[in-house]
């Protein structure tokens, strides 16, 4: 059986796929109703939200449900792309609202002093942003970004899925209005839903709403069936759900939050260390290093193609090549979910024999 490093759909532990596997029930039973009710409330404590709902879909899904219940067409939004994640994230806003996008160079982070600027001149209702770059292994400084974009009047949209649990997070602390991570990733359940948390202010934003341009997406639906009886307004993936709460015992048993954080923090300093010490160069620049996924840089195209397809074909691992500029030459190792350090190792230690080789 191979090693799976690539970062989402992650490797789902034996404990989390076999919780799938009971008696199918009714989403109208109170079984499903106290499974939603533990899933959202315990949400709700891990984002420090006011509200907190998954929606079954991919974590693209849950990203567009925020932007289309918050935001006017009309209305102008300020975007941080960094990447192919951000860069999805603009086209999304511009499907439902006024998108003036900012790009910053390819494995460069955002933090306020090169955004503040942007904030101060937009003119804008919101903010969005994503959290942790995946393209490149790349961490924005979102708390001071958004702690400022606060202070202008403006609501704050964080594409978070490739960055939680791995990486420190509070929407209280950070001052983010609505957030949005997807089940594949950091949280290592099966892919399918998207778990999506809201502040008061943006809970106060699309209840006044006047029209809501979607039916699935509608989250004065979704709030209404959940205050009724805690359960959602169309039939939910609940084998999906009961992996997602076998998850959170996984999550809770790994010393929670500060746990998880600590362990991404330490396995992604690691691998960091090795492959500088073989002579790679990082995408992400100083600073801005992700906690779930690093890129690095290979001497060409032909080298990054070599580790690549050896890993596979003679090592049974399997990591990813990067996005954009880097797209030719660039890989990234993940960190992210259950990992464990012995296969971090064992990639990294096959990746020094293949440079022997070559």
């Amino acid at each position: 059986m191979g090693v799976l490093l690539a970062p989402g759909p992650v490797p789902v532990l034996e404990e989390i796929s076999k919780a799938q596997c009971k008696e199918m029930i009714t989403h109208r039973s109170s079984e499903f109703t106290k499974l939603y009710g533990d899933l959202v409330t315990r949400l709700k404590g891990y984002f420090g939200a006011e509200e907190a709902y998954i929606i079954t879909g991919s974590g693209a899904l849950g990203l567009e449900t925020l932007i289309l219940n918050l935001c006017d067409k009309e209305d102008k939004v300020l975007c941080l792309p960094n990447g192919e994640f951000g860069d999805h994230q603009v086209t999304t806003v511009k499907v439902y609202a006024n998108a003036i996008a900012h790009r910053q160079e390819d494995s460069k982070g955002w933090n306020l002093e090169r955004c503040k600027e942007h904030i101060d001149n937009s003119g804008a209702k919101a903010l969005a942003m994503v959290y942790n770059e995946t393209s490149y292994g790349v961490r924005n400084h979102i708390k001071e970004i958004c702690r400022y974009a606060k202070s202008k009047g403006m609501l704050t949209i964080i594409d978070g899925i490739s960055a939680w649990p791995g990486t420190e997070f509070n929407m209280k602390d950070y001052h983010v209005d609505a957030f949005v991570t997807g089940s594949q990733k950091g949280i290592a359940a099966p892919p399918g839903m998207a778990l999506i948390g809201l502040s008061k202010d943006a809970v106060e934003r699309y209840t006044k709403r006047a029209s809501i341009p979607s039916y699935y997406c509608d989250l004065r639906r979704h709030k209404k069936r959940y205050e009724q009886d805690q359960q959602t307004p169309n039939t939910p993936a609940i084998t999906l759900f009961w992996a997602l709460q076998k998850a959170f015992d996984v999550l809770d048993r790994g010393g929670g939050l500060p746990g998880t954080v600590k362990r991404h923090s330490e396995a992604a300093a690691h691998v960091r260390k090795r492959l500088i010490g073989m002579g790679f160069p990082l995408i992400a620049e100083k600073g801005f290093e992700s906690n779930t996924v690093t890129g690095f840089v290979c001497k060409d195209a032909e080298q990054a193609k070599g580790i690549k397809s050896k890993l596979a074909s003679e090592y049974g691992i399997k990591i990813v090549g990067s996005r954009g500029k880097f797209k030719d030459n660039g890989l990234r190792i993940a960190h992210m979910g259950n990992f464990k350090m012995q296969d971090l190792d064992a990639c990294l230690d096959d990746i020094e024999k293949i440079l022997k080789q070559q």
